[in-house]
């Protein structure tokens, strides 16, 4: 049977180390993830650090609010009050007692300032612009026309004035028919409404701050809290070893929507890992179980021959008898150091470089190595390929593979009966082989287990048909690893065919 260009490097044949990459696999991911995220962290600090950095933002976002909710407030009651203030100050002035009334200022009349540091301003002026009164510290200003309030700075000391244009004295005459009237500008210090929004900041600012450590507190708690069944979890699944596969998750992990997830992860991980082992037993048991059989043949010859002595013709009997168990030896050798390649070559996804193979072509020398076999058996062996197939594969791996199936049919099909292959493609995305025998089927409660190592449906593993159920597994492992399928199905009591289902490259679709 042909080597195929499988890596030239060999593994060891053991069971052990191919059934264990699995859990290995699983803490070599586990390492690279932590590698890739850097030292290692507590997922309940970064818990707690988002719930106290989304309280600071609420914190900041209160505060801020309520500052421009009472800065708002406090201006539009700090303006009725400059309008309030800038009428009383109105009210100081008054005619005079001539024969022409004029306009006078009472200074005793205007009202206490609102801010004993710093005192309010104001400025009366005629409505033929002349100057009636002014504080002494107040400049000039410079009013957009139709504006009623401005803000100004006096010695870095923030005010806000009022403007009252063309308002009528409040003092009346009764020889003055038409009143005169005055602008009226009137300033008072910000300084005392600053300092409210300030200790209004700050005591909301507190407030929350407080509320955030309680808050923060209690978050913390409950986080602790909560994550508590994730390390019950933790501690169980570190318990987990060769001698000890049981696995029984806190209730609450399995109550948790959260935890549901990692608990049905850690138990089909489990699962695989103990039917990995279980694997590993069963093939190390196998295969101790071929070898010993034919070393046991070999020894027995030896033994026989050794016993007295014996003419020419017996020695070579019995010397042609263990050759012939030394190549059965050799070929069981081989299976298993090819399953073991073909496994490595999947598992590290050792990238080959293949070019186009038709299909036909592949069964037709597949069928041409078997013929001998079919001709022995008095079986006929029929090729259906109605149109041409091409796949990029080694063409050497899918003789093998169809070496194996012919090889498993003409085992189990009746002297005079027939075997077809038969290729076509379904839909263009992948190609289907399918041997057909004419042999009594495969017990349904055998077909799921038929492409296991070493498995042979007879109990007594009978050496009648010559193999070692390792065929089967080959294909399988063959197949899976240029991503197709391979399965085992019943033709209605008329024998067993067995699908292989390849896909075609989507440049090669179109051939």
């Amino acid at each position: 049977m042909a080597s195929g260009s499988w890596p030239q490097t060999e593994p060891a044949v053991t069971s052990a180390a191919a059934n264990e990459r699995e859990a290995r696999r699983w803490f070599a991911t586990l390492r690279r993830e932590a590698k890739r995220v850097g030292r290692p962290f507590s997922l309940a600090g970064r818990i707690i650090a988002s719930v106290i950095i989304c309280q600071l933002v609420l914190t900041a976002a209160l505060t801020t609010v309520a500052v421009l909710y009472a800065r708002r407030e406090l201006r539009r009651g700090f303006d009725a009050a400059l309008n309030g203030w800038a009428a009383n100050t109105l009210a100081a002035v008054r005619y005079s007692d001539a024969n022409v009334p004029d306009l006078l200022f009472d200074p005793a009349l205007i009202p206490a300032s609102s801010n004993a540091r710093h005192p309010d301003l104001f400025e009366i002026r005629k409505s033929s612009g002349e100057l009636l009164a002014r504080s002494g510290a107040l400049a000039p200003l410079e009013l957009d026309r139709g504006s009623t309030f401005a803000n100004f700075a006096v010695n870095s000391v923030p005010y806000r004035a009022v403007v009252l244009r063309q308002v009528p004295v409040l003092d009346r005459e009764e020889n003055i028919s038409v009143p005169q009237r005055v602008t009226v500008i009137y300033a008072a210090s910000l300084v005392g409404m600053h300092e409210q929004l300030a200790e209004l900041g700050f005591s909301v600012a507190g407030v929350s701050l407080l509320l955030l450590f309680v808050v923060s507190a209690v978050a913390a708690w409950g986080v602790r809290r909560g994550l508590e069944p994730l390390r019950e979890l933790a501690g169980q699944a570190g318990a987990i070893s060769v001698l000890n596969w049981e696995f029984r998750p806190p209730a609450q992990a399995s109550m948790a929507k959260e935890l549901a997830p990692l608990t049905g992860a850690i138990e089909t991980v489990l699962e695989r890992l103990r039917e990995s082992f279980r694997q590993q037993r069963d093939f190390t048991s196998d295969a101790a179980h071929e070898l010993k059989t034919s070393v046991a043949i070999v020894k027995s010859t030896l033994q026989t021959l050794l016993q007295r002595p014996r003419p020419e013709h017996e020695y070579r009997a019995g010397l042609e008898s263990m050759l012939e168990d030394c190549g059965r030896l050799e070929d069981l050798l081989g299976r298993l150091l090819r399953l073991a390649r073909i496994e490595q070559w999947a598992e590290n996804g050792m990238k080959r470089k293949l070019g186009t193979t038709e299909v036909t072509s592949t069964c037709e020398a597949a069928i041409s190595r078997i013929q001998a076999l079919a001709q022995a058996r008095n079986i006929e062996i029929e090729l259906i390929a109605p149109q041409e197939v091409h796949l990029q594969a080694d063409p050497e791996d899918l003789e093998v593979i169809w070496v194996n199936l012919l090889e498993n049919a003409l085992q189990y099909s009746p002297a005079g009966s027939r075997v077809a292959i038969q290729v076509v493609r379904n839909g263009g995305s992948t190609a289907c082989v399918s041997v057909e025998d004419s042999g009594p089927g495969i017990p349904e409660e055998q077909l799921p287990h038929v492409f296991q190592r070493f498995y042979r449906g007879d109990p007594s593993r009978s050496r009648s048909t010559g193999g070692f159920g390792l065929g089967l597994a080959i294909c399988k492992a063959m197949v899976t690893a240029y991503g197709g399928q391979i399965q085992a199905v019943n033709r209605d009591g008329q024998g067993t065919e067995m699908r292989v289902q390849l896909p075609i490259q989507p440049e090669l679709s179109s051939i």
